[in-house]
């Protein structure tokens, strides 16, 4: 796996979800009891439990043993999700972007205390195997002809938080007018020769425009954090996309 460039992915952190996590015995607060310093609610003592989560001072008042109970700390999964067509790599900057994205995720959550795992998709499907009641991460361009809707909702389905992170090239983003050009579908092969003119770029800017508007949508029917990120070196789509989104803070 590429290794995240230092400084850049030191000088930021994952931005977990407020709400609880589910995960292993950890560091961070999760959904049921434990042993962590933050009080969630108390019972009535039966035979058995703990003498030391006793509320001694409420049977001080009410003469009835009560149990404290406290919120559960967990090691938090974290779920990255790349997306490995030849899109992905139409150029070697979104390539190298892709790879600094998928490597900073899991560095970013290990260093957060998580268990992460790389899922890799071709495709509009989701993955097999995603792991419940964590934060799960999209990188893709997305650039599918049908709706993003029903991916991004399987990839929501069951977590704490789905992150969306839609890689798109400079190029992609941004074409120049070029006269006559052949344009070479990278995923089916196809070849289309276009006169890549202003109208043309314009056309294509809407087209793109609506795509990204389609997936911005259906992330936030998911309550997803989304970000349409422009491929660079790994500090510049932090400040740039990452941390307006809400998806990184600064460490």
């Amino acid at each position: 796996m590429r290794a995240p460039a230092e400084p850049a992915a030191a000088s930021w952190q994952l931005a977990w979800p407020s709400q609880p996590l589910v995960g292993i015995s950890g560091t961070r607060l999760g959904r049921g009891t434990g042993a962590s310093l933050e009080f969630l609610d108390s019972r009535e003592y039966v035979p058995g439990d703990d003498l030391r989560a006793v509320d001694w001072r409420a049977y001080a008042r009410s003469d009835q043993l009560r149990v404290r109970l406290f919120r559960e700390e967990v090691a938090p999964v974290l779920d990255v999700i790349v997306d490995v067509s030849p899109s992905m790599a139409v150029t070697e900057v979104k390539a190298a972007a892709a790879a600094d994205l998928r490597a900073a995720f899991v560095w970013w959550g290990e260093r957060g205390g998580a268990r992460a795992r790389v899922y890799e998709i071709a495709g509009p499907g989701a993955p097999v195997g995603l792991r419940r009641g964590g934060v799960r991460v999209l990188v893709s361009d997305l650039l599918v002809p049908d709706d993003p809707g029903p991916l991004l909702a399987r990839l929501a389905a069951g977590a704490a938080l789905l992150v969306v992170v839609q890689l798109l090239d400079p190029a992609e983003l941004q074409p120049e007018p070029d006269g006559p050009v052949a344009l070479i579908d990278c995923e089916t092969g196809a070849r289309l020769e276009i006169v890549l003119d202003a109208p043309a770029v314009a056309r294509y800017r809407e087209r793109l425009d609506r795509l990204i508007a389609g997936v911005a949508a259906a992330a936030r029917r998911t309550a997803a954090r989304h970000a349409t990120v422009c491929a660079a070196p790994l500090d510049a789509m932090c400040r740039s996309a990452l941390l307006p989104a809400g998806i990184v803070t600064v460490a």
